[in-house]
């Protein structure tokens, strides 16, 4: 432990979160952009001055969250942010590799964010996976309305559209892939965010000394590829979900190796 969080350091704290979650809802500009760096903070003073002080600190977020904008935003909050940055917190004072850093992490906070959607679906008339659907459609359809404003043939416009009613079902079928990987995108940028802040102020890393370009992916992973990509091809319904969620994840791992090869290369020139 670094040093002793005192109250009125806490409520700073908690005040910057609060203009940055109100900045977030007054301009939608900034919400990308400040959204995925809330947890650096956060992240920051768990590892500075403990686990008892940053677990308090994020329960009192989430308590003035409820109180002050309700219990959407604050539960958007603990499963968003607050999970995400206590668990990544807890395995770098544990000087885990980066990888399980940013892996559990965002497994944790992505499986929190799918079961809240489900047991938010669970009593009403659309399932989940047509409340994914609709939010593809919404998405396709602004792209229509971009490319008939810059005035696109209707023959293109026609392609679009025909993809589109293709590819929804199979989109909203790989929906929990993209939050596991929107949710891993914002654990990776945090972390290095972190990392860096921590070597700018104290000066010393207490962060493991794994390198990226010296990560390599487990042999193994290739079954599943091989597997999700029989699943997702020859399977239906809810087979046919789980092979193409794995699918898109594993390709996503392969890529990330393909990063840290050419790291690797660049660092070695």
């Amino acid at each position: 432990v670094v040093g002793q969080l005192k109250p009125e350091k806490g409520l700073l704290l908690i005040a910057i979160l609060l203009v940055f979650l109100f900045l977030i809802a007054l301009v939608p500009a900034l919400s990308v952009l400040i959204g995925v760096l809330i947890p650096v903070p956060l992240i920051f003073v768990y590892i500075n001055f403990g686990r008892r002080p940053g677990l308090v600190l994020l329960a009192l977020i989430f308590v003035v969250l409820f109180t002050l904008m309700g219990p959407r935003q604050a539960t958007l909050f603990l499963t968003e942010y607050a999970v995400l940055a206590g668990v990544m917190a807890e395995a770098i004072r544990f000087r885990l590799s980066f990888d399980k850093c940013i892996s559990f992490s965002a497994l944790v906070s992505a499986v929190l964010s799918i079961v809240l959607l489900l047991f938010v679906f669970t009593d009403r008339e659309a399932t989940l996976l047509e409340f994914f659907q609709k939010q593809i459609d919404g998405h396709f359809a602004q792209s229509i309305e971009s490319l008939k404003a810059i005035g696109d043939k209707s023959e293109e416009l026609k392609v679009v559209q025909d993809f589109a009613d293709k590819a929804s079902g199979s989109l909203a079928q790989a929906y929990p892939s993209f939050i596991v990987l929107g949710t891993f995108v914002t654990a990776l940028i945090n972390y290095y965010a972190t990392r860096f802040l921590w070597r700018r102020i104290y000066g010393y890393d207490m962060f493991h000394e794994a390198r990226f370009s010296g990560w390599v992916i487990p042999d193994q992973v290739i079954w599943v590829l091989i597997g999700s990509s029989a699943v997702f091809l020859l399977a239906d319904n809810a087979l046919g979900s789980i092979g193409i969620n794995l699918l898109l994840m594993t390709l996503v791992a392969y890529f990330i190796q393909g990063m840290a090869i050419t790291i690797y290369f660049l660092e070695s020139r």
